[in-house]
């Protein structure tokens, strides 16, 4: 009798453990489930913030590209000016000179990769992808400081050493800020063209110092966009792969 008392006491006392156990793992599981249903939507609210961002920059790139291929069909105009002074007249060499400006890429940057963030993400190559994408980066911002350095240092102060610096940014100022700055901006900016003729048609195209300089900056702006397109096709990758990933 007693031996079945004691048989039943330990049947229940097993039960009651088993049950405790079962809804231990039960609450773990519902946890488990309640955490990953927080991270796959913390996951994917990132996804779709950094789609939003490389759909921006590559906006800001396709721009930039946009740009340097007008100041490289400006700069090989110019050289055919060179080679055919009779096709060219004062004011367009002027108009052209004034493209030559330098377009710089400053993308939105995350910082996914330097605050641990990135862990969150569970595709391994979208992962690499971003982590490579600073580098990616550098590398065109790099040649576009030389471009950069050569406006700042060279041919910005040649053009003013030979007196044509209030011409061309008349006409700088005159065509192109139309995307940069509203009309009351511009007005009156620079009022106008010179009085003085500084440098003629002539002058100007027997110049091989201004040749030289139009052509580096050909060479180098063809250069810049050659980088800018392989970075273009980063973009192009990692919106892909970020698009494989969104749930729609």
């Amino acid at each position: 009798m007693k031996q079945n008392k004691m048989s039943k006491y330990f049947k229940y006392a097993i039960g009651e453990i088993i049950l405790v156990v079962i809804g231990i793992l039960i609450a773990l599981q519902i946890n488990n489930w309640n955490e990953q249903r927080k991270e796959n939507s913390n996951e994917q609210a990132i996804l779709k913030r950094l789609e939003k961002e490389f759909i921006s920059n590559k906006e800001q790139l396709l721009d930039k590209i946009e740009f340097r291929n007008t100041l490289i069909e400006s700069c090989k105009q110019l050289l055919d000016y060179f080679d055919n002074p009779e096709n060219a007249t004062r004011d367009s060499i002027l108009v052209y000179l004034s493209t030559i400006q330098p377009p710089t890429f400053d993308p939105i940057q995350n910082d996914l990769v330097s605050s641990g963030t990135i862990e969150i993400l569970k595709d391994e190559e979208l992962k690499q992808l971003l982590v490579n994408w600073s580098t990616d980066v550098i590398q065109l911002q790099e040649v576009e400081r030389i471009f950069l350095r050569f406006c700042e240092q060279r041919f910005y102060p040649y053009v003013n050493e030979i007196d044509i610096q209030r011409d061309v940014a008349y006409n700088f100022f005159k065509d192109i800020p139309k995307n940069l700055l509203e009309s009351k901006q511009v007005e009156n900016l620079i009022p106008g063209k010179s009085k003085l003729i500084t440098r003629t048609t002539n002058e100007l195209l027997t110049d091989p110092k201004l040749e030289g300089k139009i052509a580096w900056a050909l060479t180098l702006n063809m250069f810049n966009n050659q980088e800018s397109e392989t970075l273009m096709k980063r973009i192009n990758t990692i919106l892909k792969a970020l698009d494989k990933e969104i749930k729609r």
